[in-house]
């Protein structure tokens, strides 16, 4: 039997039974219709699972960089308090992070639970001398956070200053011992103000942020609630730092379902149609064409409105190459963080634009990520901007695409954050700082009360020994000593006060100055001393060196040292002085061949006030520790080495 006899059987099979070929179409189109209905189903639900998805971790980015800026203010909070256990600086400190931060509204010390600190102080002085340990709203939380030492975010709740907001609590503690907190205060309105909900477009979707009461147990809700909100598609994360939960839920309850009821009752009646109507099977093709280009529209629709999010989000997006580290696509605020047109990051990776010394870590994760170990990291790096400058930013990477055990692509998510880490760094360069100028207080205050209780003690001495003399000749003798003393007091304290003037005078001029010339400068004023020693004194300094310095210190500096290596030459051989500059280092080094310092037995008091180290009736102990003062000043710093019966090398460098 032949092809064509077959064919001829066949149709007229067809021909003969209408209705088994009827229910045989009705059955084939069921099946067909089914599979399209089904591949809709979905395309639709995965296109707003992914939508739905991106919204919700924009806006949890959104709360972790809150957190995380309140950690950073508490964590300086806590910085400012001293070994004794009192607070530094507050209302400076407290002020930068306030107005430096938009993320907290208020920050809080609270030694031993008890809040005496707070900033702004009148909106918050409600506060004040509250003890959050035994109120029972607070102190669980508050528990909680001394037990895990890590800052925990208690609330939303009401505020005994007026409203309702959260507060973070970062144990601190001295000597191992629990001091208190370093706390920060968000109102609530601020917490969803940074987060974002309120800039999502609320026609699809809307949020609800809950937490489970620590006391009652139960789930509390602090948005506006929609009634059995649980019953729409929603997806839910949970915020670890306050064990809140976030749910992003569609507006549209069962959406999904009642597109797929609609389509698979079309479906059913073409079916239907077509049984009935076996004649027009031919029109099919153009049916399933139309219905190709319906669902083709819908889901270019859905990619529009995912490209419109993806291109106006507030943080840089980029979807990237796995295996090359070449760009695929990338968003408007990417290229803006980085200065380049997309164009042109399209045709490169990430690699060229990483800051070199970052790049090891970035592709040891990207590394893990390829070998399935991670399937997300989040690290702060930087980026070198087209015009040069360094961008730093805070980066999370997350798995997009795999394929047979392959991760193929990633996305990358990153927020300009230069202004936060500049603003640190600043923040840290205040606090050495103060904390240096308290380090010197200390020293001047114990060299103020050494050098003046000496010199009391003796003027009480002599006036209780005037009130005991019978004769003249002994109350004059006590007089003469009593100036004696007086005057070495008066001379004290001259010298005290040009100290607190180098250590006080915030206010130096600054000049370019010739270093070859002062040192010419300052010999001619030395030149009775040298001829008197017959001194050599070698000036090496190149004339062209120049040097960013306060005039006067300068001059003080180059007087002191130079005279000091005259002054204590070694009486078996004639002096020599040689300066030199090492340009490299940046510093003046001054050598002598004198009489040296025994630096083991006298290198820790070598630049104390009134130290001296000869018999040398000439020497008062003051010429170095102001030069080392003006030295400091000015932010650079001095060197020794010295031995004795050989001679004394100075190094000074200047900054």
């Amino acid at each position: 039997m032949n092809f064509k006899e077959i064919l001829k059987k066949v149709s007229h099979w067809v021909i003969s039974r209408p209705k088994t070929t009827g229910l045989v179409s009705f059955l084939i189109m069921l099946a067909l219709l089914s599979f399209v209905v089904k591949l809709r189903y979905e395309i639709i639900k995965e296109n707003e699972r992914r939508e739905m998805n991106n919204i919700l971790n924009v806006v949890k980015q959104n709360f972790e960089h809150v957190l995380k800026s309140s950690y950073s203010s508490a964590l300086t909070m806590a910085m400012t308090i001293n070994d004794e256990g009192e607070p530094e600086n507050f209302e400076k400190i407290a002020k930068q992070l306030v107005d430096n931060n938009e993320s907290i509204d208020a920050v809080q010390l609270v030694p031993d639970g008890v809040i005496k600190y707070v900033y702004p102080f009148e909106e918050n002085k409600a506060v004040i001398n509250y003890n959050i340990l035994n109120s029972p709203q607070n102190r669980f939380e508050a528990r909680k956070s001394i037990k895990s030492k890590l800052m925990f975010f208690a609330g939303p709740m009401r505020l005994k200053q007026g409203g309702v907001g959260v507060v973070g609590r970062l144990p601190i503690y001295k000597n191992n011992r629990f001091w208190g907190f370093s706390a920060v205060v968000i109102r609530f309105e601020t917490l969803i103000k940074e987060s974002g909900v309120n800039t999502i477009d609320d026609t699809k979707y809307y949020f609800q942020f809950s937490k489970t009461n620590p006391i009652s147990k139960k789930e509390e809700f602090f948005l506006p609630i929609q009634k059995d909100f649980k019953k729409n598609p929603l997806l839910k994360v949970t915020i670890p730092d306050g064990e809140w939960n976030l749910y992003l839920i569609s507006r549209k309850q069962n959406n999904i379902i009642n597109q797929l009821y609609t389509s698979a009752s079309l479906g059913l009646l073409l079916s239907v149609i077509i049984g009935l109507w076996v004649t027009s099977l031919l029109r099919k093709p153009a049916e399933l064409q139309q219905l190709i280009e319906l669902q083709t529209q819908k889901i270019i629709k859905r990619e529009a409105e995912f490209g419109a999010i993806f291109d106006q989000a507030p943080v840089g997006i980029a979807k990237i190459d796995t295996i090359t580290g070449n760009f695929i696509t990338i968003n408007k605020e990417y290229a803006n963080i980085v200065g380049y047109p997309r164009e042109e990051l399209l045709t490169t990776n990430f690699q060229s634009i990483t800051y070199p010394e970052d790049l090891k870590e970035d592709l040891e994760n990207m590394q893990k990520l390829q070998n399935r170990l991670i399937d997300e990291f989040s690290m702060e790096k930087r980026y070198i901007h087209k015009s040069g400058k360094i961008v730093w930013v805070n980066l999370i990477v997350a798995v997009l695409w795999k394929e047979a055990n392959r991760v193929l692509n990633h996305i990358a998510i990153v927020e300009d954050i230069t202004d936060k880490k500049r603003a640190e760094e600043e923040l840290k360069q205040s606090f050495e700082l103060v904390s240096e100028q308290n380090k010197r207080l200390l020293n001047f205050s114990y060299i103020v009360s050494h050098n003046l209780r000496s010199h009391t003690s003796n003027i009480e001495l002599i006036s209780s020994l005037m009130e005991s003399v019978k004769t003249q000749e002994e109350q004059e003798e006590m007089v003469n000593l009593l100036k004696r003393v007086s005057k070495s007091l008066d001379e004290t304290m001259r010298n005290l006060n040009e100290v607190v003037n180098i250590r006080t005078n915030l206010n130096l001029t600054i000049e370019q100055l010739n270093l070859n010339l002062f040192i010419e400068k300052t010999l001619a004023v030395l030149e009775k001393q040298i001829q008197d020693k017959k001194a050599v004194v070698e000036n090496l300094v190149p004339k062209e060196i120049q040097i960013t310095y306060n005039p006067a210190y300068l001059e003080s500096i180059l007087y002191n040292f130079i005279s000091n290596a005259i002054r204590y030459s070694h009486p078996d051989r004639k002096p020599l002085v040689v300066l030199r500059f090492d340009q490299d280092k940046k510093a003046l080094i001054i050598a002598d061949n004198g009489i040296g310092i025994d630096l083991k037995r006298n290198g820790e008091n070598l630049f104390g006030m009134y130290k001296t180290f000869n018999n040398n009736p000439d020497a008062k102990g003051i010429g170095l520790f102001i030069s080392k003062n003006q030295i400091d000043a000015m932010g650079g710093r001095i060197e020794i080495d010295s031995e004795l019966n050989v001679g004394t090398t100075f190094t000074i460098y200047f900054k």
